[in-house]
């Protein structure tokens, strides 16, 4: 039996979120005197775990979290219930209990580290005991470079259904992404120009069609994506005119998301991301205002007071919404819904 699928469609409760496997019980156990002298797999099959009176050697067993009486060595064990968190989280942090060698800097900030930080506020305001803000683990990963939404929970099921394709959840990705050669551009655009369609409706049309092609040209480098939106094409209002690069702005959807996969797929179009960040999980209420133009003095870029000009200044919506540093924990309402999305 698929244990992901039996985990969340438990036949014996309706609420996903109730079940859990019997080690994942054990190991998540809090308030109790149990000392774990060993792992939680090897307590259940020595036959030390009792599941309402019985003894249970079965790890994969589901149990209820409001239902299921469980003991090791005849003690009461009382589980976690599921928490559901949303962050903002900005770019420098690793989400990463550890760093890894060749891959992630000796000064990177890891998602430990950072949540520690704010452990003490987070734990008053949201009720949260230590050992319940340490089992807390991101669902699927943003690299250091990239910012935006960031789930935190200690509920396996709801990681599995966010991170696995096989649901699919769409995650929506702002990105900005450099060209070169935009003169080029122009002129292939001009060539083929209809003269009922506004030029920059034609940039946006080819840019999809280069990022398509470019993709699917790509061979096993190659990424699925759902869709792709170019919002606007053009040059930034701080550029010099001897630049002859342009600028992509656009919301790419994603039903999984593979280490890279976003900036893999922009550079298998031979293109390169200047900013990327996660602005939209399927379900999730949390979302960030329409963007405006390239071009727009003081619409989308603002470049006043910022040393990245390519950074979404409506971003800050979203970041100033959330708040860097601040947990915000999701409804049950949200949490249901996230569940019923599934496909």
């Amino acid at each position: 039996m698929d244990r992901r699928t039996n985990t969340i469609n438990c036949p014996r409760c309706l609420d996903y979120r109730c079940t859990l496997p019997l080690d994942s019980a054990v190991s998540s156990s809090v308030g109790t005197s149990v000392a774990l002298d060993g792992s939680p797999r090897d307590l259940v099959r020595s036959g030390r775990v009792r599941v309402n009176g019985g003894v249970e050697t079965n790890c994969s067993r589901l149990v209820s979290r409001r239902d299921d009486e469980i003991s090791v060595d005849g003690r009461s064990v009382q589980l976690v219930r599921p928490r559901y968190f949303v962050c903002y989280k900005p770019r420098g942090v690793v989400c990463s209990t550890k760093r890894v060698a060749g891959i992630d800097r000796t000064d990177s900030v890891l998602i430990s580290e950072w949540l520690g930080g704010i452990r003490q506020s987070c734990r008053e305001k949201m009720n949260l005991n230590a050992k319940e803000l340490e089992s807390m683990k991101t669902v699927g990963r943003l690299d250091e470079e990239s910012e935006g939404l960031l789930l935190l929970t200690n509920d396996g099921s709801f990681s599995r259904l966010l991170c696995d394709p096989a649901f699919g959840l769409q995650k929506t990705y702002r990105v900005v992404a450099r060209g070169s050669r935009y003169s080029r551009l122009l002129q292939v655009c001009g060539d083929g120009h209809r003269v009922d369609e506004d030029m920059n409706e034609q940039l946006k049309r080819h840019v999809v069609a280069l990022v398509h092609n470019g993709n699917n040209a790509a061979g096993e480098s190659a990424f699925p994506y759902e869709s792709i939106a170019v919002l606007d094409v053009g040059k930034l209002p701080s550029q010099h005119n001897s630049d002859d690069s342009y600028y992509v702005l656009a919301d790419l959807v994603l039903r999984e998301g593979k280490r890279h996969a976003v900036r893999r797929i922009i550079k298998n179009s031979r293109l390169r991301v200047c900013y990327l960040a996660r602005i939209k999980v399927e379900g999730v209420r949390h979302d960030v205002p329409k963007p405006g133009t390239l071009n727009e003095a003081s619409g989308f870029f603002d470049t006043e007071g910022r040393s990245d000009p390519t950074r979404p200044s409506v971003q800050g919506e979203l970041e100033k919404l959330l708040g860097i540093g601040q947990l915000h924990e999701l409804t049950d309402d949200e949490v249901d819904r996230v569940f019923e999305l599934r496909s």
